[in-house]
C-alpha cells in the first residue's frame, strides 16, 4: 500500500468527513473525464481515495496501516531483516489484540455473530448519470442495481423447516476454528475464523434449501426511482438506509451509496454555484445595444439588456439564475459570456454599408 490518499485529496490526516468530501468534490469536478481538463486516471484515483478515508472502518484500516511506514506499508520495499520479533510465539491472549488484528488484516471472524458483532450485511456503492440540466433542475430517476436478498422460501436459513441440524466436526459445534500464522511483526499468533464447512453455525443441515442452494441469500435486480435534488455537484453521493445487501437477518441490511456524475452540456457549464453560457452577439446589436430573449437551461425565457459599445468576452450576470446551493434557500448566479461574431460571408449591400463604417470610423 504505497499510495498517500491524505495527499491525493489534499487534506490532513485529522480532516472531517466534510473537509474530505468537500476535497472530493473539487477535484472530482476539476478531472471528472468530461470537463476540458479531465484526466480518467486521475478521477479514478481520486475516487478510490474518498472511497477509502470517508469510509470509517476503511479509514481506520488504512491508518492502522500508515502506522507501519512513513508513507503508507509497502510489504515489498520494507527491510524485513532489521525487525527483531523477540519472543513472540503467541499473543492469543494478548489484551486487545483481537480488535488489532482485525484492523490490521481484516480477520472474516469479524462478520458473525458469534464472533465481533460487526454487520455482515455489506453496502453497496454504484454510480449514475445525470445531464447538467437535471442536476440544476432537480428530477427523479430510475435506477437498476444488483443486490443480495433474503431467501423467501428458507427465511434466510439456507435449509428447509423439515431439515435436521447435525453438530459441524470441523469446529464441534463453535462456529470457528483456530489456526496459527506467522504475521511480520507479530512473530507466531493465534488466529480465529469462520469455520468454512458450517458457515459459522455450529450445526449442518442435512439438506439444503433448493432455491439459495444452502447459503440463505439470493441475488436479485432491484429497481429504484431516486430523488436528484437541484443544485447537486458532480461527485456527490446520495445515500439510501437499507437498501444495500441482507445476507443475514440478525443485522440491518446495508447502505446503498449513490455516486452522481454530471454529464457535459453543449452550452452551459457550471463554476461553483454559477451557470456560464456564451452569448452570441452581431457587430451591429454589439455596437448599437438591445434587449435580447434567451433561453436559459431548465427552458426559461430571459430578457437581457446589452448595453451600447460592449466588447467581447464582456461577461454579463443575472443575479440569482444559477444552480441552488444544496439543501439550502441559496442560488448562485447566471453567467453569459458575450461572444462577438464575425461574419464569414457579406453582400454586396452589407460590404458596401462596412466600408462606409470603416471610413467613418477610422
Amino acid at each position: 500500500m504505497s499510495k498517500d490518499y491524505y495527499k491525493i485529496l489534499g487534506v490532513s490526516e485529522d480532516a472531517t468527513n466534510e473537509q474530505i468530501k468537500q476535497a472530493f468534490h473539487n477535484l472530482a469536478f476539476k478531472y471528472h473525464p468530461d470537463r476540458p481538463s479531465g484526466d480518467e486516471k486521475k478521477f479514478k484515483e481520486i475516487n478510490e481515495a474518498f472511497q477509502t478515508l470517508s469510509n470509517p472502518d476503511k479509514k481506520q484500516q488504512y491508518d492502522n496501516m500508515r502506522k507501519f511506514g512513513s508513507g503508507g506499508f509497502d510489504n515489498n520495499n520494507f527491510n524485513w531483516g532489521n525487525v527483531n520479533f523477540g519472543n513472540a510465539s503467541d499473543f492469543s491472549s494478548f489484551s486487545g489484540f483481537d480488535s488489532i488484528f482485525d484492523s490490521f488484516f481484516n480477520s472474516s471472524f469479524g462478520q458473525r455473530q458469534n464472533a465481533r458483532q460487526s454487520n455482515p450485511n455489506e453496502d453497496i456503492e454504484i454510480q449514475v448519470e445525470v445531464s447538467l440540466k437535471e442536476s440544476f433542475t432537480g428530477n427523479k430517476k430510475e435506477i437498476k442495481y444488483q443486490h443480495t436478498v433474503l431467501c423467501d422460501k428458507c427465511d434466510g436459513k439456507g435449509y428447509p423447516t423439515d431439515a435436521k441440524l447435525n453438530t459441524c466436526k470441523t469446529c464441534n459445534g463453535k462456529g470457528f476454528v483456530e489456526r496459527k500464522r506467522n504475521i511480520p511483526f507479530f512473530g507466531t499468533v493465534s488466529e480465529k475464523a469462520v469455520c468454512q464447512e458450517c458457515n459459522g453455525e455450529g450445526k449442518i443441515p442435512d439438506k439444503k434449501c433448493n432455491n439459495c442452494r444452502g447459503k440463505g441469500h439470493i441475488q436479485e435486480t432491484k429497481k429504484e426511482t431516486i430523488n436528484i435534488p437541484s443544485g447537486i455537484r458532480n461527485g456527490d453521493v446520495l445515500e439510501l438506509k437499507g437498501y444495500g445487501n441482507n445476507k443475514s437477518s440478525k443485522y440491518r441490511a446495508g447502505n446503498l451509496y449513490i455516486q452522481v456524475l454530471v454529464k457535459k452540456d453543449k452550452s452551459f457549464w457550471r463554476e461553483g454555484d454559477d451557470l456560464y453560457f456564451n452569448l452570441h452577439i452581431n457587430f451591429a446589436e454589439a455596437a448599437l445595444g438591445i434587449k435580447k430573449e434567451i433561453q436559459s437551461i431548465d427552458e426559461k425565457n430571459l430578457v437581457v439588456d446589452i448595453p451600447k459599445g460592449i466588447e467581447n468576452n464582456t461577461v454579463l450576470k443575472i443575479k440569482n439564475k444559477g444552480f441552488k446551493k444544496l439543501n439550502q434557500n441559496y442560488f448562485g448566479d447566471l453567467m453569459l459570456v458575450v461572444k462577438i461574431d464575425t461574419p464569414q460571408k457579406l453582400s454586396k449591400t452589407s460590404e458596401e454599408l462596412f466600408k462606409k463604417l470603416k471610413e467613418e470610423l477610422g
